[in-house]
């Protein structure tokens, strides 16, 4: 009974390790070049590589219609194991294919996640939601933060490797988890197309400014340590997460949502001058948005969650596709973000409009 109580809030938790493990690279983009004796942008396919990963695994693994707790832990455990491989890996080329490999393990998460919680949480659902987007960014952020922490004290490899271990744990507490999806809940309902279009924004802006600053910060002086440290950013978008479900319940989620916008362009105007808290303040945004498209789509089923999920790394593989061709442009980078927010901004009102979910 403890272990299968464990396993139901492992789920809202889970993106904290696995996150935390993904994102860790991103400060330390420069010096893993450097140690490749690669170019600057080299990294960026290995960036991209496991959000493409997650944007095929997340509309598959629904579909096997494997027990859910089979279906976590074998995607936790996979994205620790390639994870463990890709601190090694001797080039970019081969740290892409590793990198892509857990982003196809790493899908088994997040849209059966979001599909799980209103069984799990009832009436609280759409709560349970925020703390699950809020463990992602707390996650990230930490993940970001100690893999700069550790590269200044052990080097790169070691930081890495060292972030990939707690998955195994992740792995073991989300295997009791019983039941599966029946056929009407892993089908793609249709009206959904705005909150795709919406999520993929959302990581699109979130990752394109991420992969930037390290190279900005480096160009200003920051060492390792220092670039890591600003990925505490990430906080920010906890935060964001826990307040959007507060502030949906009193205005409702598009006010919510408006506000959440408003406060991410807010964000990328600071970002030139005070890029902390620049960021924290776009994060916190992005995230309260995410927590609040993600409610949506998990209201509608198995099949619209994880075909939101998909659109969401989506948006974050062409980030890191397109990230390179803006090194030494951040005020053209930024220009993008703020047109980016204009177009999500339209189509908010559709993304959020309550969907019939499957089968209601």
């Amino acid at each position: 009974m403890r272990r299968t109580a464990l396993a139901r809030w492992a789920v809202v938790g889970a993106g904290f390790f696995l996150f935390g493990n993904l994102y860790a690279p991103q400060p330390l983009l420069p010096e893993l070049e450097r140690g490749w004796r690669a170019a600057a942008g080299a990294a960026g396919p290995g960036m991209s590589a496991p959000l493409a990963g997650i944007v095929f695994g997340s509309l598959f693994w629904p579909r096997l219609r494997l027990r859910a707790g089979l279906s976590l832990a074998v995607g936790a455990a996979g994205v620790g194991l390639f994870g463990l491989l890709a601190a090694w890996a001797p080039g970019p080329q081969v740290w892409a294919w590793l990198r892509l490999a857990q982003g196809v393990f790493l899908a088994a998460v997040p849209g059966t996640a979001l599909a799980l919680l209103p069984g799990l949480f009832g009436a609280r659902a759409a709560a349970a939601a925020g703390w699950l987007v809020a463990a992602n960014t707390l996650g990230g952020a930490l993940g970001r933060a100690g893999a700069g922490w550790l590269a200044a004290a052990w080097g790169t490899g070691p930081a890495l490797a060292l972030l990939a271990l707690p998955l195994a744990g992740l792995a073991w507490a989300l295997w009791p988890l019983e039941g599966r999806f029946s056929r009407g809940e892993v089908r793609l309902a249709g009206g959904a197309w705005p909150l795709f279009l919406l999520g993929a924004g959302l990581l699109f802006a979130n990752l394109f400014v991420a992969n930037l600053l390290p190279y900005r910060l480096e160009a200003a002086g920051y060492g390792l340590a220092g670039v890591g440290a600003v990925y505490l950013a990430y906080g920010g978008g906890t935060v964001g997460a826990l307040v959007a479900g507060t502030l949906a319940a009193a205005r409702g989620e598009l006010s919510a949502g408006l506000l959440a916008l408003a406060a991410a362009a807010a964000g990328a105007l600071l970002l030139s001058g005070w890029p902390l808290a620049g960021f924290a303040l776009m994060l916190a945004g992005l995230f309260g948005l995410h927590a609040l498209a993600g409610s949506a789509a998990g209201r509608r089923g198995a099949g619209v969650s994880g075909a939101y999920i998909s659109s969401y790394y989506l948006g974050g593989a062409l980030a890191g596709l397109l990230y390179p061709v803006f090194l030494g442009r951040f005020a053209q980078a930024l220009g993008l973000v703020l047109a980016l927010f204009a177009l999500m901004a339209l189509t908010l009102p559709a993304a959020l409009a309550r969907g019939r979910g499957p089968g209601r």
